[in-house]
Parts: C-alpha cells; sequence; structure tokens
C-alpha cells in the first residue's frame, strides 16, 4: 500500500475510487484518440487527468476519510484484470468516452463491492450500473455516434483513491493511496 499527502486540514475533500492508468498507457491513449476527440468540439480532458472511475464519492468531509479508506483497504488482493477499451462514443452532449464493448465481471465487482461497503456512510452514492469508461472531452457541441476503434488493453493490477481539486486551470487529481490487485 502506497500512501501520498494530501490536505488533510481540509474540512470537506472531492474524492473518488479510480483505476489509475500509467504515463505510458495514457500516452498511448492520447495517441489513439485525440483525432476523434478533437473532432467532437469539446473541451479535451489533459491526459494527466485520463483514468477510470471505479466510484464517485463527491465532497466528503474530512471525519469520514479513515472510513473511505478503511473501504479501499478491505478490498486490497481483489483480483487483477485487464480491460479492452474499442469505442469512441457520447453521452449525450456531456462527455466524449473511451468506452469498453465487455466489462470484466471482476472490475463491476470491485466497483460494486466499494459501493456497497460505503452506502451507510454516504447516501448519495449513484446506483447505475458501473461501466467502464475514460473522459475524452467534455462539452459537445452536439452528439456523436458511436464508433469502433483499435482495442486499448490496460491491465489493471491496483486501484487508488484520488483527490480533485478544482482551480481556473481545471480540474487537478491526486492519487491519495493505492491498493493492490492480485
Amino acid at each position: 500500500m502506497q500512501r501520498a499527502h494530501g490536505c488533510a486540514g481540509a474540512a470537506r475533500r472531492r474524492l473518488f475510487f479510480a483505476l489509475w492508468p500509467s504515463d505510458d498507457f495514457r500516452a498511448e491513449l492520447e495517441a489513439a484518440t485525440l483525432s476523434v476527440a478533437r473532432a467532437s468540439g469539446g473541451r479535451l480532458i489533459p491526459p494527466r487527468n485520463f483514468h477510470v472511475t471505479l466510484l464517485f464519492l463527491g465532497e466528503i468531509p474530512s471525519a469520514l476519510f479513515s472510513a473511505i479508506q478503511q473501504a479501499g483497504a478491505a478490498l486490497a488482493g481483489s483480483p487483477a484484470f485487464q480491460l479492452e477499451f474499442d469505442n469512441v462514443e457520447s453521452w449525450g452532449r456531456k462527455v466524449l468516452c473511451l468506452t469498453t464493448s465487455t466489462a470484466p465481471a471482476v472490475a463491476i465487482e470491485l466497483a460494486e463491492k466499494l459501493r456497497v461497503s460505503l452506502n451507510n456512510q454516504l447516501k448519495h452514492l449513484d446506483d447505475r450500473p458501473y461501466r467502464p469508461h475514460i473522459t475524452l472531452a467534455r462539452d459537445l457541441p452536439r452528439g456523436l455516434r458511436p464508433q469502433q476503434i483499435q482495442t486499448l488493453r490496460q491491465q489493471v493490477n491496483d486501484f487508488a483513491l484520488v483527490e480533485s481539486v478544482r482551480d481556473a486551470g481545471g480540474s487537478h487529481y491526486s492519487v491519495l493511496e493505492r491498493w493492490p490487485l492480485q
């Protein structure tokens, strides 16, 4: 388990659990999707922010941070898996996403176990079925037809707790903690 420092003194923190790609995979993602992301007319997501959200927690009181860490730690050692991204699609006019035709059952199970473990502490958690994706662009001027791309494979050997901080330059993400998958 790796720990990184964050702004522990803040009264509220914007947190989420995620699959955090390597720098090499981020570069591969950017090379494979940049032209379609630019053509969407949306606001491009910087490659440093590419990730696969497992569970968005939202603005969380710092007092719950320990319970959130414990939920992640309890799932350390869950099975590792591979994601295969093979489609680009827009979700309405909100976002352009890199998606997978077939989400591995173990990925869905990991996301669901995180949600269930925190359901009592955090009442507002999203209960829609989990769908792995990577956001490529936001604020599209129009919806786009889905298109297949050459498959991009990401081996997932850990998951992370991430903090999102917004400022005039946009959102900046910090990995606070990682837990291994086996």
